[in-house]
């Protein structure tokens, strides 16, 4: 594992106050990395979190027991449109709170991926940490950290697709909130993940590392395409037009929003697109019955609920080479009922 010592930058969206250098440890790698720590505790800490968590920890017995109530009757509203709300809502009132807790009292922020490692940049990823409530909390417009955004490619007019709400997608028009920008060099190959210095000059739009990442295979948004400037977006530049089993031909294959499915008596199976450096420690996705969450690098590719039921222990996924095409991310449903057709694959 590296020692010692690297830069990275805070990037206020009060234009008044300068960009900042800040120093962090890379000893903890990866799975302890300082950047993303110091990141979700500053948002933490400027947020009704911690208010909420002393809430939820000091309430009384009957406190909590009103909470959860509370919770079930909105819970119970979203069911018709939600298999997931209709299992929230069967909990019990610990269980119940305890899920809200996790979900809306932890320390957690949204990571932007202003380039994924190429050959071209040098295996150097740049990823922009800011508020994951900026849209709920109105947090003022961050002129600086959105140029900087822009600079690599990405396109800030377009909107979040209705059918999920991918984590690392910043707000349509740009980046709201205070921000964070930090580089590591992630190296597959070499089997290397480490930080290094992104300092207050390489924030500045017009630094060469920008342009480079514009560059077909910088790693960058596509040279202003259009495209998210997600992680999501970058692994999936070529990705079709949003479509669903219902709107093609017949039900064996079709496109989906970043990726593309097909399906026989047997199974169901996704493909993503993604970048050439991504490793399967990146990679969480969660089978259940009748839903399918897809995270590759912090970042939420799908998150809905399946056309049919799923065989959760036959469910399987691999990162495969395709020649000529870079790296895919296969994910096989098996079907709990074979012979069944589903009438769409994820929504």
């Amino acid at each position: 594992m590296s020692s010692g010592n690297f830069t990275y930058v805070f990037i206020p969206a009060n234009d008044s106050k300068p960009i900042e250098a800040i120093i962090g440890d890379k000893s903890g790698g990866l799975s302890d990395d300082c950047l993303s720590k110091e990141a979700k505790q500053y948002f933490f800490k400027n947020s009704d979190k911690g208010e909420r968590a002393a809430a939820l920890e000091n309430a009384t017995p009957e406190q909590r027991k009103l909470l959860a109530e509370q919770l079930r009757e909105e819970v119970k509203a979203q069911a018709a449109q939600s298999s997931y709300a209709s299992q929230m809502a069967n909990l019990d009132d610990d269980a119940l709170i305890g899920l809200m807790q996790a979900n809306q009292t932890s320390a957690s922020c949204e990571i932007t991926a202003l380039t994924v490692p190429t050959s071209v940049n040098n295996h150097r990823a740049v990823s922009m940490y800011s508020d994951d409530n900026a849209r709920t909390q109105n947090l003022p417009y961050n002129r600086r950290a959105t140029e900087l955004l822009v600079a690599c490619g990405h396109s800030i007019a377009g909107e979040p697709s209705p059918s999920r709400v991918a984590i690392g997608a910043a707000p349509p028009g740009g980046i709201c909130g205070d921000a964070f920008v930090g580089r590591c060099h992630d190296d597959e190959i070499g089997d290397i993940w480490e930080r290094v210095d992104f300092t207050v000059e390489d924030a500045n739009p017009r630094a060469a590392w920008c342009e480079e990442a514009r560059k077909q295979g910088g790693g960058g948004g596509g040279g202003g395409s259009g495209g998210p400037r997600s992680l999501t977006g970058l692994m999936n530049q070529n990705a079709g037009a949003i479509t669903n089993g219902a709107n093609n031909s017949g039900f064996d294959k079709g496109e989906g929003d970043g990726y593309k499915w097909s399906q026989n008596d047997e199974e169901v199976e996704l493909r993503f697109p993604v970048a050439a450096g991504t490793k399967a420690k990146y990679v969480k996705i969660s089978f259940a019955r009748t839903t399918l969450k897809v995270i590759v690098a912090g970042q939420t590719l799908v998150n809905g609920e399946l056309g049919g039921n799923a065989e959760v222990e036959d469910s399987t996924w691999t990162i495969e080479d395709i020649k000529h095409k870079g790296k895919e991310l296969c994910v096989t449903i098996c079907k709990k009922e074979e012979g069944r057709t589903w009438p769409f694959v994820l929504r």
